[in-house]
């Protein structure tokens, strides 16, 4: 979804040169919290509810702005805008469409259309994104791993406990791994059911680790629980960036659907 389908259309101005509480009020007319603040067509930033209320009624909008506007294009995503405002630390955004001004769009409105992209079971973001995380560091051009996680024998569990049981382990598996993943350069989804997947850019060694860690049985709620773990090695991979995410993400779990046949033919053979 492109922030162009969510950002706010309706633009009220105000100049500079007004007094904080001119701009309160016209706040207040046009039913807004916030206003683009422009002198002789130039936009300087922005005056929101906020910058008014901690402002003396008598200053002028100059002193109480937001000094530096923030803009975002309207093709950019939600993920792109949500990383864009956090990295700036800024509360809103200005949208543009070819140079011209078509709206704002906040934090908080962003940061809402975000939360509804998060499995309620898990609280993990779901797969929408993990794909963006994927696709963008492929187009940056930055390697990572990429690790395909799938739970063994998860049906099982289902049928000797019960679905309810099923989803307090997934619930459970899922603050595990999130323990796990919590380096800088760590990104986990639920991918759907019983699998999970993870974008890391971490050292080979670490992932390494966390392959060891994922695969080893853990006891959830008096259950062991293991996984099967599908991993592509974007620092190694010689074509790494000639391909889709599709096609990482399609290799990564054929890896894991391996793994899980390996740990079967095992278990038969002993």
């Amino acid at each position: 979804m492109n922030i162009s389908d969510i950002m706010t259309t309706t633009i009220c101005t105000i100049t500079s040169e007004k007094s904080v509480s001119y701009a309160a009020e016209r706040m207040n007319e046009s039913h807004v919290d916030s206003l683009v603040v422009m002198d002789h067509g130039e936009v300087l930033g922005m005056v929101t509810t906020r910058d008014v209320l901690s402002a003396h009624p008598n200053r002028i909008v100059a002193d109480a702005m937001s000094s530096q506007p923030f803009y975002l294009s309207a093709n950019h995503n939600v993920w792109e805008a949500y990383h864009a405002l956090h990295q700036e630390q800024n509360g809103l955004a200005l949208v543009k469409q070819e140079d011209q001004l078509i709206g704002f769009i906040t934090k908080e409105i962003v940061e809402m259309k975000i939360a509804e992209y998060r499995d309620p079971l898990s609280g993990l973001y779901r797969a929408p994104y993990i794909q963006f995380i994927g696709e963008n560091f492929l187009k940056e051009r930055k390697p990572f791993h990429l690790l395909f996680i799938d739970l063994n024998d998860f049906g099982r569990i289902n049928k000797l406990h019960g679905h309810p049981f099923g989803d307090d382990v997934i619930r459970t598996y899922s603050s595990v791994l999130s323990s796990l993943a919590e380096e800088q350069g760590d990104y986990l989804c639920r991918y759907a059911g019983d699998e999970f997947v993870l974008i890391s850019t971490i050292s080979d060694e670490q992932i390494q680790e966390y392959i060891t860690l994922i695969t080893r049985p853990t006891n959830v709620l008096d259950v062991f629980v293991s996984a099967a773990v599908g991993h592509v090695n974007g620092y190694n991979t010689p074509d790494f960036f000639a391909r889709s995410w599709r096609e990482l993400i399609a290799e990564a779990s054929l890896g894991s659907s391996a793994a899980k046949l390996s740990k079967s033919l095992s278990s038969t053979v002993g």
